[in-house]
């Protein structure tokens, strides 16, 4: 599944007309749920690529307006790959002529692999590559780029010798053009360095020690003195020697500073007889230097107009899991400037540095990079350093789930006090000793996990002490009383964490888990993983056993990259005055889970933006009422949804029927598609208002013929209720939704499947519902259909 959306993305950014058009129909064969209008613009965008009879290329690229999104960025980077494409010559060179040669056409190969290019299935791409393959050159920058692009390759073609050839040639030159000195010039014959020539070719080395021609640990070593010698006393660096520390270079120092330490220092993991592996010697001295180096840099303030400095800021920002430099959000900021900047072909001339094409390779990264999704965040609390015994244990990891996932992957350093909302699928928390959340700390984590958030929690060394503080977590998030259910239980091996990628587990890994019904949410450790994230240890059980914890997490899906959203790629409906008012419903859960009715806790917030921007209708959900016992005044629609069995009073049925007949709506569904629930509250519903019909399909509100209405024939259900359905003998496509009447009115809309964990975009594992986005379609159709009255 993942390998077919990066194949998609590749052939995406084809500048060959008939394989666009290719991609359209592809596009269409492969996504039934794609709307008129994402296809009608699939194929405008093809149709401007086309080229004119002159033989130029149409302006393809519109100007930016904001707000920011992961598809403008999407987009953003598609148009500055076509734009490299178009500068293409017929003999493979990209933007020669601007800068060293060999350089400008190393960093567009490297900016179209960043963005999804496969040697293997893109012509031009190999003609870029087979240039520059071809050309013998004496300087550094082209070097070390190119090293990169041979590394990159070799991740899609691993097995191909001629680019590891290309590989050990210019990482024998690198080493060569080094020799004795502690940095490197421009070529083979100088004798200085400067700051700008040397991380570049710490990052050619870095490229090629990923695969396999490692430069050894005299060089690391060397690498280590050199950045730490040459900074200035404030924390920057300069060009040469220990001239004025500038951003740009500031970014050169960090960003290879981050790569030695995790080359050579980062070796070694916390123990609890070595309690400061990090906290002195050399190791200590590179923490305390990028400290010092990012302090500075965040008081500076780098240009954001130049291409060099937001492909240093990027890297410098990724590798350190920083969202904030200084107080500031470096991707939104650099972004935001990058999308105004480009240009109608496509271009992005920020910078002095080699021209459009260049500066458009280096914005590209930027934006590819810096804008990747974020597999997990690591959890920032207390005082001290006991959150962070093992430094790089995420970071190392990202890369890892970066090869799982064929596209880059992030991480970040989060706060338990920031104002920010916790972003990632995971959230990593790790200790020796025990942790005591404020109320306010505790209810922030509490609202990440409801809101679909999964917290993987692991005692450093084993730590009794904060295994215990994280059952303390668990107890007071959910308390006995109300949660008597929500207990930590050692996973089954058929568990789905283990078990959604098939892995050839050594020994399986002990976790302990707290359920809900329907996912697993809240897991301790009892292996220690992180020792085996730190020292890079990719073969052992702690890597696998991630990648399918996020796999589980995902629920399988694509995750997204920076400023995702679920508003649909459209402008806004037009604002309405009526505030529309929607309230869950209280019952009786039973023993086991009594609050069974809370299971839509974050669901209705998290979908109210969406429901605005499709109906232009304020969506407030007012408190859960309880059936039977709170008024039901002002409410349009009234949602039941659960996992258990549900089982109604006979004045819960009475409440039901009288807010019917005041003209009110009951959406009902099944959570995490619950066959439980759904076969009792079907029962339950029926014994209230009668049979239950299927919602013709040529309903008004199947139909969507009204404003801010969407079809629902075309709407798509997950892969086990497209199973379910097919040893039905019935075709998953379209609604199957079911509906009491009363007066020829529909006032219960009623949903076997899953349709309010898929409208918050949150994972259930295995469950039976539909697809986020067709969800959201339903419930927002059903939403405007009501505002008609």
């Amino acid at each position: 599944m993942i390998r077919t959306l990066s194949i998609l993305k590749v052939a995406g950014t084809l500048r060959v007309p008939s394989a666009l058009s290719a991609l359209a129909l592809f596009a269409v064969a492969l996504m039934p749920h794609t709307g008129f209008a994402q296809i009608q613009n699939l194929q405008n965008r093809v149709n401007s690529a086309m080229p004119r009879a002159s033989g130029g290329q149409q302006a393809v690229h519109e100007p930016f307006s904001g707000p920011i999104t992961a598809a403008k960025i999407r987009i953003a980077i598609d148009d500055a790959v076509m734009y490299l494409r178009n500068c293409q010559t017929p003999a493979g060179s990209i933007g020669e002529g601007y800068g060293y040669p060999g350089g400008p056409t190393g960093l567009a190969s490297l900016a179209m692999l960043a963005a999804g290019a496969d040697p293997a299935a893109d012509d031009q791409l190999n003609k870029a590559l087979d240039w520059l393959a071809k050309q013998e050159t004496n300087n550094t920058y082209v070097r070390g780029i190119r090293a990169n692009v041979w590394e990159y390759a070799l991740r899609k073609a691993p097995y191909d010798v001629r680019l590891r050839s290309l590989l050990k040639a210019d990482f024998e030159w690198l080493l060569a053009a080094l020799g004795d000195r502690e940095g490197w010039r421009y070529n083979m014959e100088s004798r200085d360095w400067d700051n700008s020539c040397t991380q570049y070719g710490v990052l050619g080395l870095w490229a090629a020690a990923r695969a396999g021609f490692e430069p050894g640990d005299k060089f690391w070593v060397t690498m280590s003195k050199h950045f730490r010698s040459c900074q200035t006393a404030d924390g920057g660096w300069g060009y040469v020697g220990h001239a004025g520390p500038t951003p740009n270079m500031a970014t050169a120092g960090l960003a290879s500073m981050f790569l030695v330490f995790d080359m050579y220092h980062a070796r070694h993991a916390y123990r609890a007889d070595k309690p400061d592996t990090f906290a002195q010697g050399e190791a200590a001295e590179v923490l305390a230097s990028l400290d010092r180096g990012m302090n500075w840099l965040g008081k500076a303030q780098g240009n954001k107009n130049d291409g060099y400095y937001l492909y240093g800021i990027e890297r410098t920002g990724v590798a350190g899991g920083r969202k904030y430099i200084g107080g500031e959000d470096w991707f939104a900021r650099g972004a935001e400037v990058v999308l105004k900047s480009q240009c109608r072909d496509g271009s992005i001339p920020l910078g002095r540095w080699g021209g459009p094409p260049v500066s458009t390779s280096f914005c590209t990264m930027f934006l590819v990079y810096g804008g990747a999704p974020l597999a997990m965040e690591k959890l920032r609390y207390g005082e001290g350093q006991d959150w962070n015994l093992n430094p790089r244990d995420v970071a190392n990891l990202s890369k890892f789930l970066w090869s799982a996932y064929e596209r880059p992957m992030n991480w970040q350093v989060v706060s338990v006090d920031a104002k920010d909302e916790f972003e990632a699928p995971i959230l990593f928390l790790s200790g020796s000793k025990p942790v005591h959340f404020t109320e306010e700390q505790m209810l922030k984590l509490r609202d990440y996990i409801l809101g679909g958030g999964t917290i993987l929690a692991e005692p450093s060394d084993h730590s009794p002490e904060f295994a215990q503080s994280m059952e303390e977590l668990v107890r007071m998030m959910f308390p006995k009383r109300y949660y008597p259910d929500y207990e930590l239980k050692l996973l089954p091996p058929d568990h789905g964490i283990y078990t959604v990628v098939k892995q050839d587990w050594k020994d399986l890994p002990r976790l302990r888990g707290v359920s809900d019904g329907s996912r697993t949410f809240f897991i301790l450790s009892d292996e220690y993983l992180a020792a085996d994230w730190q020292t890079n240890r990719s073969t052992s059980n702690a890597f696998n056993l991630a990648t399918n914890l996020l796999f589980y997490a995902t629920d399988l899906g694509e995750l997204e990259g920076k400023f995702a959203s679920m508003l649909p790629n459209s402008p806004p409906a037009k604002a309405r005055k009526e505030i529309f008012k929607v309230a869950r419903g209280r019952f009786d859960g039973g023993q086991q889970q009594p609050f069974d009715w809370d299971a839509a806790n974050q669901c209705w917030k998290k979908f109210a933006p969406y429901a605005q921007h499709v109906t232009g209708c304020k969506l407030e959900e007012v408190a859960p009422v309880r059936l039977g016992v709170d008024p039901l005044d002002g409410i349009r629609l009234l949602h039941l949804t659960g996992r258990n069995k549900l089982v109604l009073t006979e004045g819960q049925r009475a409440a039901l029927k009288q807010f019917v007949a005041a003209g009110g709506t009951i959406l009902v569904d099944a959570y995490a598609g619950s066959s439980t629930f759904a076969a009792s509250a079907r029962v339950e519903i029926e014994g209230i208002f009668g049979p239950l019909e299927p919602l013709s399909a040529d309903h008004p509100l199947a139909e969507g013929r009204f404003e801010g209405g969407a079809d629902l024939s075309l709407v798509t259900f997950k892969l086990p209720a497209r199973q379910l359905l097919r040893r039905q003998g019935e075709t998953p496509r379209s609604q199957r939704l079911l509906v009491a009447r009363m007066k020829n009115r529909p006032v219960v809309l009623f949903s076997p499947f899953d349709l309010t964990a898929a409208m918050a975009g949150i994972g259930n594992y295995r469950s039976l519902g539909y697809k986020a986005d067709s969800a959201r379609k339903i419930v927002a159709n059903l939403v405007a259909y009501l505002m008609l009255d």
